[in-house]
């Protein structure tokens, strides 16, 4: 998959949901789209909550989470590279996590750069978005969705001094509990055009006991 420079453009608005009531699990047929994510509708990720979704690479993954009893911990999947996409939930890599338990759990979707050494113009040129779903007596419930650039943070001078960094990872809504399952969705562009890996899950745990 490659974006074309105009799905670049809406990138961001195409991806926002309406957040609310339940969805069936069972997504509404929907027309086929084509390559261009300028051409999707606005509530394009609540088709990613059916069952005919792939929960496998290079589209998901399934993860099984063990609530940690003294720590916080990440539970997430990771594309093998930007090529994830699939009829049910076009353009999108998704995650579903298991296991939950009512318990609360944080969302999020991070990008994966190429490379380690990410400048600050190619760190703000990464368009990150993603939507969080959480499942309950046979309903999906939209949680929230995130849509943003790389965020760029300089180093902090003086005697405890912080390189700069560049921010990938956002959280998506405040986090929920009450859910025995979510499915958490993601998708990054470099420079606007072209696919990157991302990482798509909860953070979870008590902190220290």
């Amino acid at each position: 998959m490659r974006l074309t420079s105009s799905a670049a453009l809406l990138f961001a608005a195409s991806l926002a949901t309406a957040c609310g009531g339940p969805l069936e699990e069972e997504p509404q047929t929907a027309a086929v789209v084509d390559e261009s994510l300028a051409s999707q509708e606005q509530g394009v990720d609540e088709s990613c909550v059916g069952s005919s979704v792939v929960l496998a690479q290079p589209d998901g993954a399934s993860v099984g989470v063990v609530f940690p009893r003294c720590s916080y911990a990440d539970f997430s999947g990771t594309s093998n590279d930007g090529t994830y996409d699939q009829t049910s939930c076009p353009h999108r890599f998704v995650t579903e996590l298991t296991n939950l338990n009512g318990k609360f759990a944080q969302p999020f979707v991070e990008a994966i750069p190429s490379s380690a050494n990410v400048t600050e113009s190619a760190c703000k040129a990464a368009l990150i978005a993603g939507a969080a779903f959480g499942y309950l007596n046979g309903y999906w419930y939209s949680l929230g969705n995130v849509s943003t650039a790389g965020i760029w943070h300089p180093a902090t001078p003086g005697p405890i001094s912080f390189p700069a960094y560049c921010q990938l990872r956002f959280g998506i809504g405040n986090g929920a509990s009450g859910y025995t399952k979510m499915r958490v969705t993601g998708i990054g562009a470099a420079l606007g055009v072209f696919p990157m890996r991302v990482r798509t899950g909860v953070s979870l745990g008590n902190g220290p006991c």
